[in-house]
């Protein structure tokens, strides 16, 4: 045994000797610096990984440093260490690259030729762990032109406080699962966030940066640029060769620069590629967005690995985020605020073993108890141990939220973003404050409701309202149970004295497609009915992405604007109001809509693929006075289709059949929003008089593309060009039974229009003009220029 113990110990003792541990940090910044060459005295050069780190070969007493914009670094390595390079500016010279002979573009057409094949999500499924971590802190730039001497004690303090801690930390673990071609979830393990718990931030990590760097379109903080691995990318993007490094025979990894052609529009970044020979695949990679527009500017790092001789597979992320808009402190040049971050992966398991049953819609879910694991779990899921700066971190920030409430606060800010506002234990609705319709003008009025601070499972609340130009009060009542929190499962009942549309949707819950310019088209609305309804619903999921909802309702409608219909049932004679009894289902599928599930929160991250509606309404004639005997059909699809470089294709295509009795509420109107309000909207009918065409069976098609924005480097002008195309038909109406005139859509109505969007931007709202052109169906005037409408449009850019 003791000589077993001799032997071991002969062993072990030269690894732990030779074995030196470096990283590689910026002399002023002392950040890491991923990817630097590294030259050891003896043997082949490699290089370090994204954290600036390697492993010195046993053996070695020497290295050299190489890495471009930085001082070439020879060093004597003494055992675990940090060396520090020097930054220094350099000027990279035109390069000039003559046909057919640029071998950058050669290695590149491979890497675009295998990026299938390449991809982690191609052919395999997968599962694997993730460790990340995220700090917001002041520019270290900033903070190293704060010398020892100096004598201002608010410089003092600021340089005190950011060597002490960052100003906000945030880590997570989770658990991602994926099998091809598209089924994948993130159960996110444990989250912990310096001064807040709310389960919202156990996501940061995942929205930072696309997965892999494979995909056409790549996704940096929510917005998208065009990959440099995407076909036609060659076209587009200047490819330069700066290095070659041998690590192995028949294994080479060749630094690649790219950035954007000077003669091309599109959102492109700029960075550093290694690719690697074995498969051509990414090793490697270094981007950011190749123009910097003045606000948020984000950068990317990845790392790859080579896993079971099969696949290279991510295991290294990092993101970089400057604010150089919001400064810490005006007495230093650019003390701006950074965010960085870092995600860990391990635990890869190839060809995992994953059962259908094991994925619904629900893509990222965090546990319902995340928020309360203890140090052990960390400790076994930390990539490095917390330094003093952390630690302190969530002592100081912990401390001062609970001080000054900060939870608090956060949650009275996700209020106002819902439209409410907060007040203890009751909420005001935002939304019902102001509003206005061509028929009630403005309408003013107030909405109160209880609010989670009471419960987050039952919500009761009611409002009064007052239309200042049909001078009636409204109001109403409801409320809401959560019977199964797990599906969101609700029951809903309500009573209100309102009016309603003629020829409404009747949608309860309008898709995001047609919600983001319902208001827009609302202030057209010219005629309504008086309405006074009981109803009670029940909805929830039947699937993981297709929404129900189950009501039956009691209503009593009163005629406006000395409005009559001749009924088919005599019995219902010729009084002004009419009863019905009615129930409905109603369904809204989002095809591949990708799902978080945060606590008792659903928030969707939207999908490429059509939504679908469908919308059924029965009446029930012989409930108490109810007498009119009619069946509603709606259906509709609608689609965000992005244009790789180009732009984005919207379409909405929506229908509706009534069958029996139709009076003006219970058929299809026009989409129109012509008229004097001379804005813009959306999936309607640009030129069309609102509340002018009516159809009981009707069906619509707007579509609209929009281009990418022309670049100006202007702040006040990002023009953005759009086509618009509509088309409807309808059956043709009895006239004679309405007492009111109006058309039918049987001739069709056909427009097209062109706008331009953005030509000023004020604090982000954009303000264009649009001409559309009223040229087949509907009633057309002889003359052309009265069949052209121009409009202004109104965006908010994000």
């Amino acid at each position: 045994m003791k000589y077993l113990l001799k032997s071991l110990l002969i062993l072990l003792i030269p690894q732990a000797f030779y074995a030196q541990q470096i990283q590689i940090r910026e002399e002023i910044s002392k950040e890491p610096i991923p990817f630097v060459k590294v030259y050891p005295k003896e043997g082949k050069a490699f290089l370090a990984d994204l954290d600036g780190r390697f492993t010195n070969p046993a053996g070695n007493t020497q290295v050299t440093l190489k890495m471009t914009s930085f001082r070439d670094t020879t060093v004597e390595i003494t055992g675990d260490m940090i060396i520090y390079m020097t930054e220094q500016a350099s000027v990279i010279d035109e390069v000039v690259i003559l046909p057919g002979v640029n071998p950058a573009e050669r290695i590149m057409e491979l890497a675009i030729e295998n990026r299938k094949k390449n991809h982690p999500k191609s052919d395999m499924a997968f599962k694997y762990d993730s460790y990340s971590k995220f700090v917001f802190t002041i520019n270290q730039d900033a903070l190293a032109q704060i010398s020892d001497t100096v004598k201002d004690t608010n410089l003092v303090e600021l340089r005190k406080f950011f060597d002490q801690q960052h100003i906000f930390l945030l880590e997570s673990t989770s658990t991602k699962f994926f099998k091809p071609p598209f089924k994948e979830k993130e159960v996110i393990s444990a989250y912990r966030v310096s001064g807040f718990s709310d389960p919202l931030f156990s996501t940061f990590a995942n929205q930072l940066q696309s997965f892999n760097f494979y995909d056409n379109q790549f996704d940096i903080l929510g917005k998208t640029y065009l990959n440099p691995l995407a076909l036609g990318s060659i076209r587009r993007y200047l490819f330069v060769l700066e290095d070659t490094t041998i690590t192995a025979p028949g294994d080479t990894t060749y630094t690649i620069r790219f950035q954007p052609h000077r003669d091309k529009n599109f959102e492109g970044m700029k960075g550093t590629l290694f690719i690697n020979t074995k498969g051509f695949a990414v090793e490697k990679v270094i981007a950011e967005p190749a123009e910097n527009t003045g606000g948020i500017h984000p950068k990317i790092i990845q790392e790859y690995a080579y896993l079971e001789g099969k696949k290279w597979f991510p295991y290294k992320l990092s993101t970089e985020v400057a604010a150089p808009g919001l400064s810490l402190s005006s007495q230093i040049k650019d003390a701006y605020l950074v965010g960085k971050g870092n995600t860990y992966i391990s635990n890869v398991v190839l060809n995992a073993d994953l059962k259908d049953e094991h994925f619904n819609a629900v893509f990222v879910e965090t546990a319902r108890d995340a928020g309360s694991k203890d140090s052990a779990h960390w400790e076994g899921k930390r990539k490095y141990d917390l330094d003093q700066k952390d630690l302190r971190t969530y002592e100081f920030v912990d401390s001062l939220s609970k001080k000054e409430n900060l939870e608090g606060k956060l949650k009275t800010l996700q209020s106002l973003l819902q439209g409410k506002i907060p007040l203890g234990y009751l909420q005001a609705d935002i939304l019902r404050l102001v509003n206005f319709r061509d028929y009630e003008g403005f309408r003013l009025g107030i909405g109160l409701e209880t609010s989670d601070k009471l419960s987050d499972r039952f919500r009761i609340g009611g409002y009064f309202a007052y239309g200042f130009k049909d001078k009636m009060w409204k109001y109403g009542g409801y409320g809401k149970v959560t019977l199964l929190p797990k599906y969101f499962l609700d029951f809903e009942a309500r009573y209100q004295q309102d009016i309603i549309e003629r020829g409404g949707t009747g949608l309860t819950t309008q898709p995001v497609v047609t919600q983001l310019n319902s208001f827009y088209r609302d202030i057209y609305i010219r005629q309504m009915d008086k309405q006074r309804i009981g109803e009670v619903a029940f909805s929830g999921y039947i699937f993981p992405r297709m929404k129900f909802r189950l009501s039956g309702s009691y209503q009593r409608i009163e005629f406006t604007d000395g409005y009559r219909y001749q009924w088919s049932n005599t019995a219902m004679g010729a009084a002004d109001h009419y009863d019905i009894a009615e129930s409905s289902l109603e369904l809204i599928w989002a095809i591949r809509d990708k799902v978080m599930s945060l606590g008792t929160k659903r928030v969707s991250l939207g999908s490429k693929w059509p939504i679908l509606t469908l919308k059924v309404t029965k009446s029930l004639p012989g409930v108490t006075a109810a007498k009119i005997n009619y069946t509603r059909l709606t259906a509709g699809v609608q689609q965000i289709l992005p244009i790789r470089a180009v732009g984005k294709l919207t379409y909405v295509l929506m229908g509706t059949v009534v069958e029996g009795d139709a009076p003006l509420l219970l058929q299809q109107v026009g989409q129109g929003t012509g008229g004097m309000w001379k804005l813009s909207a959306a999936n309607s009918f640009e030129t069309m008089i609102a509340s002018t065409y009516y159809s009981s069976k009707m069906t619509a098609l707007f579509t609209r593309f929009d281009f990418k924005a022309v670049r100006t480097n202007k702040k006040w002008t990002k023009p953005q060009f759009a086509i618009h195309h509509a088309i409807g038909y309808g059956s043709k109406e009895d006239a004679n039974r309405h007492s009111i005139v109006f058309y039918s859509l049987n001739k069709g109505y056909v427009e097209a229009g062109l706008l331009a969007n953005n030509l000023i931007v004020l604090n982000r709202i954009g303000f264009g003009i649009g001409g559309f052109y009223h040229y087949a169906g509907g009633v057309i005037s002889p003359k052309v220029e009265n069949n052209i409408t121009a409009k202004f449009s109104l965006n908010f850019i994000l």
